[in-house]
């Protein structure tokens, strides 16, 4: 079998998206440590290389369709589909995804899709009946199940997950510190001024707060500063790997406080389609609160693992928290090995497994 994993834009120092990107780049890198597999992307120049058993294959663009990053084109990009028997798309509303579906479709190719919301305003499926053309729409949680178009709605299944348990696991040399964490983009509708508002209330001197994340809105960022004045809040921009690893792994929770509708008025419908963070978390045995935004409570076992708290409320967050560092150290043992348990069917190497069973199944 030989697979090609077609996405628009992909997870690298460049990303705009965040988890919508780089689902499908770890998707891609799992399944190729399993059968013949070639990424292709979009970037500022050409590039062909190999990463470990992974093809990746980047073509230059030039122009965007209405000058959206999301909707690329470069026509080159449909040569690498000539010799697989697998093509799968990722986000079904871009031109690039469109022309993708259609050539492989004429090529005589099984071809899939995964959304990860937005798109391009511009496609050519509202004029061509191109989702006829797709064997099969796969959805990485039963939220974004709701949100596949009508016409894939009946070729639609659901693959939950994925996680890396081998790299995020815990490490009980370090210890937990009195510390809470938030991983993430710092955006308006991530919530994180809701988690300060809730660390303030938790009135807990003797505790941290550290948010782990690039800046993608200056505005926002610096009224989280403002909001954060007196408290021990730390920002980290820059954490590599390691970093992250370590912050998870002392962490006494990590919170995604993301919302729908941020505190400037903005609208959001797809706030986490998933939420690696909370995987990642668990993962590192650390327990997590999340707000009830998008299909972060189907990643998290409510007063197993952690908490699903109402979005747009500091005062619920830090309920959440309190509920969390007030464990006996036995109790809070305990939900560090639920965590881990509860995101082991979650793993890449089940996820690809069950995407391959999918290749094979659909006539």
């Amino acid at each position: 079998m030989k697979v090609v994993h077609i996405t628009p834009t992909y997870f690298d120092s460049s990303s705009i998206i965040g988890g919508g990107e780089r689902y499908p780049t770890e998707l891609a890198s799992w399944m190729a440590k399993k059968v013949d597999t070639t990424f292709v992307s979009f970037g500022c120049e050409r590039k062909s290389y190999h990463l470990n058993r992974l093809k990746i294959e980047v073509y230059p663009v030039k122009h965007f369709i209405d000058g959206s990053k999301v909707n690329p084109i470069n026509f080159g990009y449909l040569g690498s589909m000539l010799k697989a028997n697998i093509v799968h798309i990722h986000n079904i509303n871009t031109v690039v995804s469109d022309i993708g579906c259609l050539t492989s479709f004429l090529l005589g190719k099984r071809v899939f899709v995964t959304d990860h919301g937005g798109g391009g305003s511009l496609v050519l499926n509202q004029k061509l009946p191109i989702f006829r053309f797709y064997q099969r729409a796969i959805a990485q949680s039963r939220f974004c199940l709701k949100l596949i178009p009508s016409e894939l709605q009946k070729k639609s299944v659901l693959i939950k997950g994925g996680i890396d348990t081998d790299k995020f696991c815990p490490d009980p040399s370090l210890g937990k510190h009195n510390k809470l964490l938030y991983v993430g983009r710092i955006l308006p509708h991530k919530g994180i001024n809701y988690l300060i508002e809730a660390f303030r209330l938790l009135n807990r001197p003797d505790y941290q707060l550290t948010i782990v994340g690039r800046i993608y809105n200056e505005a926002f960022y610096q009224d989280l500063k403002q909001m954060a004045d007196g408290l021990v809040v730390e920002f980290v921009h820059n954490a590599d790997e390691q970093r992250l690893l370590y912050e998870y792994r002392t962490a006494k929770v990590t919170i995604l406080p993301s919302v729908q509708t941020t505190c400037y008025g903005d609208y959001t419908p797809v706030p986490e389609l998933m939420g690696f963070t909370l995987l990642e978390s668990q993962a590192c045995g650390t327990p997590v609160v999340c707000t009830n935004a998008g299909a972060m409570h189907e990643f998290v076992d409510h007063g197993r693992t952690g908490f699903v708290v109402k979005q747009n409320s500091g005062e619920a967050i830090a309920t959440g928290l309190r509920q969390l560092i007030s464990l006996s150290p036995s109790e809070y043992s305990e939900y560090q090995t639920r965590c881990r348990e509860w995101v082991t069917p979650l793993s890449w190497l089940t996820v690809v497994e069950k995407h391959l069973d999918l290749y094979k199944s659909a006539g």
